[in-house]
């Protein structure tokens, strides 16, 4: 056995210690990324659950709730009606609630109430299989009412209305030839259909969103002259409709009868804003699409103001418009639509997305980056290429839905519903959503594809994100494949498709980039050239071009930068990724006669094991030259792993999947032949080490992972082993190559038993490992005092000079490093330019790649580090190794200098401002501001606002001088912000943020005037109402009294009033 010297193997072991004892007397569930703590357990993957996959699956129609939770789906080939009530993850069939009523299915079209998504109205077949029937239902599905429709014309659109003290359902009908009409449906009642006295092919019909004042409805119809847009005006009572206050108008800006006719006309769709009125031609906008299929070279996107209309998207005999969707009011609002046609060999259907449908004719459209998927063609990649897309928005507008459907080839006339009839296996029909209003699109459920096997799995650094590659072993365009992410907790309860793709080997592995904060995934489909990273987890996806074919790659950051090794049988190219460009440099040979894995150190280690000679290659220089070892006693395909825990000699553990090998060690520099570590069992087809080592094995009947603590032992007795096969079901076989094992934070184990995809076999497994380095709650044997201890400083060293570049005057990278007494897996680090950290430069949360030597590099130029100038750091943990979080204890505060560079340009002062003061009250409403002036300032950004971070912006003004006065008026006994900057002919350092409080409103109210008065005043007029009550008391109780009071004074006045009246006579 080969001893190694090392001065952390005391704090290795300790830690090991540590680590063992948290998983001893613990009484709470972990914080695990599935449930299943030290045993095995099944993850939920896509699946025909909760209708997930389905196969075949077309989906025709969709609407959505006002809850924005409550989702109708309708599958004409299939005859299938589903109901989702968690926003598209998880659906249920109607199917059969539909069918007990009476309906004949399939259902045609969905739609329901705008304000009551458990009201909802399906249009049903007759018994001649054609759209000619209506059931409702008020309780959401459950239960289902015949409305006894029985008109012997093709149902071409439905809708429901708002509630207005009943609700209104209205459809309109299409015979091919224009001879169509507008029926009414007033709820409860479900048999009194009333004709609206219409004529016309009925293409698309809505209520208005204001129809309980407007009483609306409007409809785009098509007859022998053309396709038109309808307005009529509905007698809530008599249940009739005026069509005559306004229109028609034809939808079309070539001039009269250029619009497609009844027999050339195959779809159109309609969206009103939010505030549309009929009876207001201010407010009469409405959006419109048609698609003829090139007939008149007329259709595509309209947009109509009153009778005034814009062409906003032609349509050509390629780009088809399917659908759109509008959210958005009268000024302004965006835009969806979804394409007819698809592309059978991408499996996509496109759509397009506009934010400004208003502000110019022909706005701008935004083309998907990863549309929708659907249309695939069959095995030989063709097919009718219809994807027949239809788009909608959440009620609030933030996300966006796409729902996918093959048919045959769409047709004008009496035949239209015919080609919806046909579907198409496999075509990877789809419910989709995008959050980046249709930039990208993720498929959500009902998904026509198949899994046949599962490929590869890789979990973020924390398990808090799961990607999952499938197979679909189908041939040519049937045999799409899926890359699947999850990101719900538990993990694996909700997925989400990524990327669906034709692959040419159906081998896919998964690789992410685990160091830090960078979370980017890499597909690769193996013995291709075909390699792709996402840097926004999953939702785009670029190819890298490493130019060679791949047989395995590893990706690891080393100096900050991310590298990548493809292993290309016995050669290795490595790319370096530079401002997101990967770079890649020539190939070099590993020596070996084979490649079969690889593996990637941020130390610049990197090691391959060959494919049957039993050979380790291991470069010590970041992949620039290797050295191949002897071949391990029993030769295989060979798994390989560095032990990163050990700084001063490389340590390589090697497993063998050859029958009867095992896990040996070399260790570089000391070794002369492998040293067998002689674990439990043989044939080991995966190997990964966190701290602790684990190897999956297989003997094709059974199946486990061996595990030990301490692999640096390297042989019994001083190693110990152990075998995790709980809860593993019987068959399973931990197979899958390169690499069937994985870990994920330390903490899960991720294995796919190497089997064909059904409900029981082929699954992924994962095993929640307590003895690793692990968030865990803390038992009581564990000192928070210790897990939240002040770490010690490493470097900079106290006083340390960091270098710069004497030409190039940038500042070298500042590597810090600390220890601690436990693997704490987070970190806060601040760096400032004073010991009291006042000026701080920049506040890192640190999760360390490594936890038992933890350290992070400030890369030159991405903080404002200052040449010539003394700065301080200091670090605490932020999360312990237990996984609970806090606010360790900082440590010591150690200074470093920076080495002189040329003299920096002096920064501009602020402006200093003077009034109104900061926190001043009683202010004017208008006031004036003013701040002290700046020598060669010409110009000045004023800002003022509601609130302190100027968000709330009142005014933002450019001004040539430190004064300015406020021409309007602020709200009475309200706190406003302000701020000024020089912007001219230099950028200033912006001032202070002064806040103050206007003046309260004085009342002039007689109330306001008596509740102010002083209490003495109140005294004398309460005195004067007492002696006035008095008085008049006397004068009719004590009439003697009052005239021996007052009765010289009565009888001056009559004497006074007779002189008076003496005078007037003469």
């Amino acid at each position: 056995m080969i001893k190694i010297k090392r001065s952390n193997g005391l704090r290795l072991g300790l830690s090991l210690v540590l680590i063992i004892s948290f998983c001893i007397t613990i009484s709470t569930k972990p914080a695990s990324a599935y449930p299943g703590e030290m045993q095995w357990t099944v993850v939920d993957t896509p699946s025909n659950t909760s209708y997930v996959i389905v196969r075949p699956s077309e989906i025709n129609a969709i609407t959505i709730g006002c809850d924005g939770r409550t989702f109708y789906a309708a599958d004409i080939p299939n005859s299938k009606v589903y109901k989702s009530t968690d926003s598209g993850i998880s659906w249920d069939e109607l199917t059969i609630h539909l069918t007990s009523a009476g309906a004949i299915l399939p259902a045609w079209d969905i739609a329901t109430a705008p304000d009551n998504p458990n009201l909802v109205a399906a249009v049903t077949s007759d018994a001649a299989s054609l759209p000619r029937k209506v059931f409702i239902s008020t309780d959401g599905g459950a239960n289902w009412q015949d409305t006894n429709y029985s008109i012997a014309n093709n149902i071409g659109a439905i809708d429901v209305s708002m509630n207005y003290g009943g609700y209104d359902i209205v459809v309109g009908t299409r015979t091919g030839t224009g001879g169509g009409n507008v029926y009414m449906l007033k709820a409860p009642s479900y048999s009194n259909w009333v004709a609206q006295g219409f004529t016309g092919d009925v293409l698309a019909v809505k209520f208005s969103p204001t129809y309980f004042s407007d009483t609306c409805l409007v409809v785009i119809s098509a007859d022998a002259t053309g396709t038109y847009l309808n307005l009529g005006i509905h007698d809530m009572v008599a249940n009739t409709t005026n069509w005559g206050t306004w229109g028609p108008v034809e939808i079309t800006t070539a001039g009269a009868a250029t619009s497609p006719t009844a027999a050339q006309i195959i779809t159109a769709d309609l969206e009103l804003p939010s505030g549309f009125s009929g009876q207001a031609p201010s407010l009469r906008r409405c959006y419109i699409s048609t698609d003829d299929a090139g007939a008149t070279s007329n259709a595509g996107i309209y947009r109509f103001d009153d009778t005034v209309g814009y062409w906003l998207m032609p349509a050509t005999t390629t780009k088809r418009i399917s659908s759109i969707a509008y959210h958005g009011t009268y000024a302004s609002g965006k835009l969806l639509a979804g394409e007819v046609l698809g592309d059978p060999n991408s499996a996509t259907v496109i759509t397009w997305f506009t934010d400004a449908p208003i502000t110019c004719p022909i706005p701008c459209w935004y083309r998907a980056l990863k549309p929708p998927t659907g249309a695939a063609g069959t095995n030989d990649c063709l097919g009718s290429g219809y994807g027949n897309a239809q788009v909608a928005w959440s009620p609030d507008g933030s996300v966006a839905y796409a729902a996918t459907a093959s048919s045959a080839a769409l047709v004008p006339g009496v035949n239209w519903p015919n080609p919806y009839l046909t579907g198409e296996d496999l075509d990877e029909s789809a419910f989709s959503l995008s959050h980046n209003n249709g930039e990208t699109w993720n498929q959500l459920a009902l998904i026509d594809t198949s899994i046949d096997f599962l490929s590869d799995v890789t979990a973020s650094s924390k398990s808090e994100t799961l990607y999952l590659a499938s197979i679909n072993t189908n041939s040519g365009c049937s045999g799409f494949d899926s890359l699947w992410r999850s990101t719900s907790q538990p993990i694996g309860k909700t997925w989400q498709r990524v990327l669906c793709v034709l692959t040419a080997t159906d081998d896919i592995i998964l690789r992410m980039s685990l160091s830090g904060a960078d979370q980017s995934v890499f597909f690769a489909v193996r013995s291709t050239d075909d390699l792709r990273q996402s840097q926004d987890k999953g939702q785009t996806w670029h190819s890298t071009l490493p130019g060679v074919n791949i047989t395995d790659f590893a990706v690891t950051k080393i100096n900050d930068t991310l590298h990548m090794y493809v292993l290309d049988n016995n050669f290795v190219r490595k790319g370096e990724s530079i401002n997101h460009v990967w770079k890649w440099e020539a190939r070099i040979n590993n020596y070996l006669t084979s490649g079969h894995t690889i593996t990637a150190t941020p130390t610049g280690v990197v090691l391959v094991g060959d494919a049957a000679q039993g050979m380790v290659a291991y470069s010590e220089d970041s992949g620039a030259q290797f050295t191949p070892t002897p071949a391990v006693p029993v030769p295989g395909r060979i798994h390989a792993v560095v032990d990163t825990r050990i700084q001063n000699y490389i340590v390589i553990y090697a497993a063998s999947d050859g029958a009867g090998g095992e896990i040996y060690c070399w260790v570089v520099g000391l070794s002369s032949s492998w040293t067998r570590m002689v674990p439990p069992q043989q044939n080991f087809y995966g190997l990964a080490q966190a701290g602790i080592l684990y190897a999956a094995w297989s003997t094709g009947t059974s199946t486990g992972v061996d595990r030990t603590l301490n692999p640096e032992a390297i042989r019994p007795p001083l190693i110990e082993w152990d075998s995790l096969t709980t809860g593993l079901s019987a068959g399973v076989i931990f197979t899958r190559e390169p690499t069937s094992l994985k870990v994920s934070g330390n903490v899960d184990l991720w294995a796919i038993d190497n089997r064909p995809y059904t409900a029981t076999t082929g699954r992924l497994w994962v095993f929640y490992d307590c003895l690793t380095i692990a968030p865990q709650p803390i038992s009581p044997g564990a000192s928070p005092d210790l897990l939240f201890e002040a770490p010690s400083p490493i470097s900079p060293a106290r006083d340390e000079v960091i270098p710069i570049d004497p030409d190039t005057g940038d500042i070298a990278n500042i590597n810090f490093r600390w220890q601690h007494p436990t693997p704490a897996r987070e970190y806060d680090l601040w760096l400032a330019r004073d010991e009291e950290f006042s000026q701080v430069v920049t506040q890192q949360t640190i999760v360390p790649d490594n936890p038992l030597a933890p350290a992070w590099t400030l890369v030159s130029g991405a903080a404002p580090v200052e040449a010539g100038k003394t700065h301080y750091w200091r670090v605490r943990v932020s999360q312990a190794a237990t996984g609970e979080t806090g606010s360790g204890q900082w440590s010591k505060v150690m200074p470093f200098n920076v080495a002189s560079s040329l003299p920096q340009e002096t920064p501009h002062p602020s402006p200093t401002l003077l009034a109104p003061a900061k926190d001043a009250t009683n202010v004017d409403r208008s006031p004036s501001f003013s701040w002290t002036p700046l020598p060669g300032a010409t110009q000045y950004e004023f800002t003022l606002a509601k609130d302190e971070a100027l968000d709330q912006i009142v005014t933002k003004v450019n001004i040539p001088n430190a004064t300015y006065d406020y021409d309007a008026e602020l709200d009475w006994d309200t706190t406003y912000f302000w701020q000024v900057t020089a912007t001219e002919p230099f950028l200033s350092q912006s001032s202070l943020i002064f806040g103050f409080t206007v003046a309260v409103e004085k009342e002039t109210k007689l109330s306001s005037w008596m509740a102010n008065l002083p209490l003495w005043l109140w005294v004398v007029i309460a005195l004067l109402i007492v002696s006035s009550l008095t008085v008049f008391i006397l004068s009719i109780t004590k009439p003697s009294i009052f005239k021996s009071l007052f009765g010289k004074a009565e009888s001056s006045a009559t004497k006074n009033k007779g002189s008076t009246a003496s005078k007037k006579q003469k």
